[in-house]
């Protein structure tokens, strides 16, 4: 391909060709799917000027029959109220179309942080905007993305407000306002005291200070470059097609857990029992009590990666790192792709030897969380396991005198961790860095233990540690019967408010016989309790105050109020009527179902309330919202 053309783009230039329809999206490539951790990743990048890639086009004919079209992400109509893709930029016709055969999601990304694309409808996780704290000491933490509602309740619509709490929007709020002039505007409003609380200036040196952080943000942006490469017009699709297969056949792109893969191999091929065959063990693992869901070969196998490396770090006598890359060998103190690499041969043989322990670990630490096991795929910030399993490598295998405290000690204090970082979705940003500094930090509140009297009194200190910790209170009740009477949140928030019901589900309200405890054999699903058919075909006079999401200002019929756990079999039957219907016709009764309901927060009057029918539905919503609510704010605190 002799003739490729290179070149090289900045954020305002790749903007520029999203929005004018130069660069557009063929109908073949899948979806958007980055998560906000790895936009925000990406924004980090660009604003320290770091590289952040390429992107690949491939000229077009003006006879060219390649559907295309502008980069999108999932929305809501606003009149029929359906899902459909919001496109980014006025739907014009550019007069010379590039298709984007690689680098769609980083594109999008840059359209969404810095192009203020974003979706409409407040369910949707791409509902939300990103923003710069130039308060945050730590450079890596400064990137923040915030979902509208949190926006509106703090009253970051107004610049005024972002500029007194220090959270400049990387999205201009003015319509095509240019880069220059956007920044420009940050930088004189950082002098104006009426932007301020009580409209008193921050000291001269904090000033000063924010000042840097905007300038060197603004340089990142106007200087970050983009590599551009171009195949020319006159190669078929079927070329096209040829090029990215065989790029993908060759190790083009080799994941991080392929050169661990092949580093152990390597490193153990002439021992007597074999080659270490890293993904075999994840399978193999993946087959133990407390593991199952949790270790793969192919569904996320960097997790048990992540959570190996995490014991790594939390064990005071361990293995030397190996130097990758870095000319000697540093220190592990994140669970990062360069420290995942980092881990030494000997560590992994370790862990393996003990994989029964490791497995064991991991299922203690769902049932200190959610009293049941889960999957990962269910648990807000699944890697933050790794911290209580790291924590109890290091209590199993460094000397008894260098942690002087009790299972139960870290029980309590990780699973108040575990919910209030749930809740405040404090992992939204920079969580592989900072889960080695919270190793750390709970390490450092154990050690207090010996320190007090009783267990109360040690709870009590460790509250106060947390409270330091954690930059953002725990949501009240009323901010989490918000939550969870108002559809999906998306995202870790909306696993957290779900996932004590699922770890705790243990029978089929219809078929007691059938266990959904997990692992079971019927999937791990929450159902509508009030069915979606039967709220569409009722949401009619006085009931459309509360089924009709507009008129309600809320969607309780998709919200975690209205879901429970049931088998596909029962959802079938259950999912046209009434459940008073159901209660009727079963003669059903909370006595009978009392150790089913009571895990999934279905107390005897939340039974009754489902036993009247359309009559019960606001209260049975209210109170179950209330049961949930005080749950969750019951697990942030340390107490025994």
């Amino acid at each position: 391909m002799s003739d490729l053309k290179v070149y090289d783009s900045t954020v305002p230039g790749v903007l520029d060709s999203l929005r004018k329809g130069e660069w557009l999206v063929p109908q073949f490539q899948r979806d958007f799917v980055w998560s906000t951790d790895q936009v925000s990743s990406l924004v980090q990048s660009v604003l320290e000027a770091r590289p952040i890639g390429m992107v690949t086009l491939w000229e077009q004919s003006d006879n060219s029959l390649l559907g295309l079209e502008r980069v999108s992400i999932p929305d809501q109509d606003p009149v029929t109220k359906a899902p459909t893709l919001l496109f980014f930029g006025p739907q014009v016709e550019a007069s010379k179309k590039f298709a984007l055969l690689d680098g769609r999601q980083r594109c999008t990304a840059i359209a969404m942080a810095f192009g203020g694309f974003r979706a409409m409808h407040g369910l949707y996780k791409y509902s939300g905007r990103y923003f710069l704290d130039v308060k945050q000491s730590d450079p890596r933490k400064r990137v923040k993305f915030l979902r509208e509602s949190d926006i509106r309740r703090q009253g970051l619509d107004s610049d005024a407000t972002c500029v007194g709490q220090g959270l400049f929007p990387l999205a201009s709020n003015i319509p095509d306002e240019p880069i220059l002039s956007q920044w420009m505007r940050y930088l004189q409003a950082l002098e104006r005291s009426e932007n301020y609380p009580d409209h008193i200036l921050p000291d001269r040196e904090a000033i000063q200070q924010r000042n840097k952080i905007l300038q060197d943000a603004f340089e990142g942006i106007v200087k970050t470059k983009l590599a551009v490469y171009v195949v020319p017009e006159k190669y078929s699709l079927a070329d096209i097609c040829d090029i990215f297969e065989t790029l993908n056949t060759t190790g083009t792109k080799v994941s991080t857990v392929d050169l661990i893969h092949s580093w152990l191999f390597a490193g153990t091929s002439n021992e007597p029992a074999g080659p270490f065959l890293l993904r075999d063990w994840f399978e193999d693992l993946g087959q133990k009590n407390g593991a199952i869901g949790w270790s793969s070969s192919s569904d996320r196998p960097e997790l048990i990666a992540q959570i190996v490396t995490a014991c790594h770090v939390a064990l005071v006598n361990k293995p030397q790192p190996r130097a990758v890359g870095r000319g000697r060998a540093e220190a592990i103190t994140s669970v990062k792709s360069g420290d995942l690499l980092a881990i030494p041969t000997e560590h992994w043989k370790n862990v393996k030897e003990q994989e029964d322990k490791l497995a064991k670990f991991l299922g203690d630490a769902q049932y200190v969380v959610a009293q049941g096991y889960f999957p990962w795929s269910v648990c807000p910030y699944p890697v933050s396991v790794g911290i209580y399993v790291g924590l109890r490598w290091h209590a199993e295998f460094d000397r008894p005198d260098i942690h002087p405290w009790s299972i139960e000690d870290l029980n309590s204090l990780f699973r108040a961790f575990f919910w209030r970082n749930a809740l405040t979705r404090r992992y939204d940003q920079g969580f592989l860095t900072q889960i080695g500094t919270d190793i750390q930090h709970l390490k450092s509140i154990l050690n207090t233990r010996p320190n007090s009297i009783s267990s109360a009194e040690w709870a009590q200190k460790a509250n106060e540690q947390l409270d330091f910790i954690f930059e953002y209170p725990v949501p009240d009740t009323e901010e989490l019967k918000d939550y969870l009477t108002n559809g999906s949140q998306g995202g870790a928030l909306q696993k957290a408010l779900a996932l004590p019901m699922l770890a705790g589900a243990r029978n089929d309200i219809l078929d007691p016989s059938i266990s959904l405890a997990y692992p079971s054999t019927e999937p791990i699903e929450l159902h509508h309790i009030y069915p979606k058919n039967w709220c569409r075909n009722n949401r009619s006079g006085e009931l459309a105050n509360l089924l009709d999401p507009q008129k309600a200002g809320r969607d309780l019929i998709n919200s975690t109020a209205n879901m429970m756990p049931l088998s596909r079999t029962s959802n079938n039957a259950w999912r046209d009527a009434n459940p008073a219907q159901f209660i009727e016709a079963k003669r059903l009764s909370f006595a009978s179902l009392q150790k089913t309901l009571q895990p999934i927060f279905i107390d005897d009057d939340c039974f009754k309330f489902l036993a009247l029918g359309a009559s019960g539905m606001a209260s049975f919503w209210d109170r179950r919202a209330v049961l949930m609510a005080s749950d969750l704010i019951s697990r942030t605190t340390v107490s025994f």
